[in-house]
């Protein structure tokens, strides 16, 4: 069931049209060439340690993650509206459903972001190395994180209907507040107490630890978040478990 909905929503959501599967590189390709101009060119931000022309590069390789998973949660909460047709008349497993789309974008966005690797290197402002294979890990970490929200906020969504408003207003204060398009060497003490609480921080600076080698990779961090992630995801699978039964009398 699980390959059946992962094709279903590959065909459906980007090889519906000649043009629609282009927009999987293209979208993030043009919000990575308008963050470049405003901080690289206009605010003039750079990162310690790294020439100016590597800038873009610190953001690519930041920014398809964040798309992967923005998308993935965003696209989540709707889920089960968007096949309620399929609630009452079967017997369906609507967990499948949900992986199936969250995986649909990390599939197709991990496309992209190996395309951009590839283009970064041939341009020179990336340089091959074979650690950049462990960018798997942050990812597939990424991918955890975005199911186990899927869960929660996809459940929650069918009994409180102004949550997709909070979640899309929220998840650019998320981006802002994670080290993306800056360093996080250059965030103020004061700040830095703040945003440690930020869950994709680890996940964020192991990608850039592993791009460039500027600091020392931190597995510590990362597998604490791992275990964190496997706990929080066998509470919010329990959750969306218990409420399914009752998503037909509210959908």
């Amino acid at each position: 069931m699980f390959s059946y909905f992962l094709r279903k929503e590959i065909t459906d959501r980007y090889l519906g049209s000649s043009s629609a599967l282009l927009w999987v590189v293209v979208q993030p390709v043009a919000s990575l060439f308008v963050y470049y101009l405003v901080f690289g060119f206009i605010f003039k931000a750079r990162v310690p340690d790294l020439p100016q022309e590597l800038f873009i590069t610190y953001l690519a390789v930041g920014l398809w993650p964040w798309m992967a998973f923005s998308e993935a949660v965003l696209g989540s909460l709707m889920t089960v509206f968007n096949r309620k047709d399929l609630l009452g008349k079967v017997k369906m497993d609507m967990r499948q459903v949900l992986l199936a789309g969250v995986s649909s974008h990390f599939i197709l966005h991990g496309i992209g972001f190996i395309a951009i690797i590839v283009l970064l290197i041939g341009i020179g402002r990336l340089t091959p190395h074979w650690s950049l294979l462990m960018l798997i890990i942050p990812y597939a970490v990424l991918y955890l994180f975005a199911v186990t929200l899927a869960f929660l906020l996809s459940a929650l969504q069918v009994f409180y209907r102004d949550l997709k408003q909070i979640v899309t207003a929220f998840m650019p204060l998320w981006f802002f507040t994670t080290p993306i398009i800056y360093s996080w060497s250059l965030v103020p003490d004061a700040g830095q107490r703040f945003l440690a609480f930020n869950p994709l921080l680890p996940i964020i600076n192991f990608i850039h630890a592993i791009t460039f080698g500027l600091a020392q990779v931190d597995y510590g961090s990362l597998l604490w978040l791992v275990a964190g992630l496997l706990l929080c995801l066998y509470l919010t699978h329990a959750f969306f478990q218990k409420l399914a039964p009752r998503f037909d009398d509210f959908v």
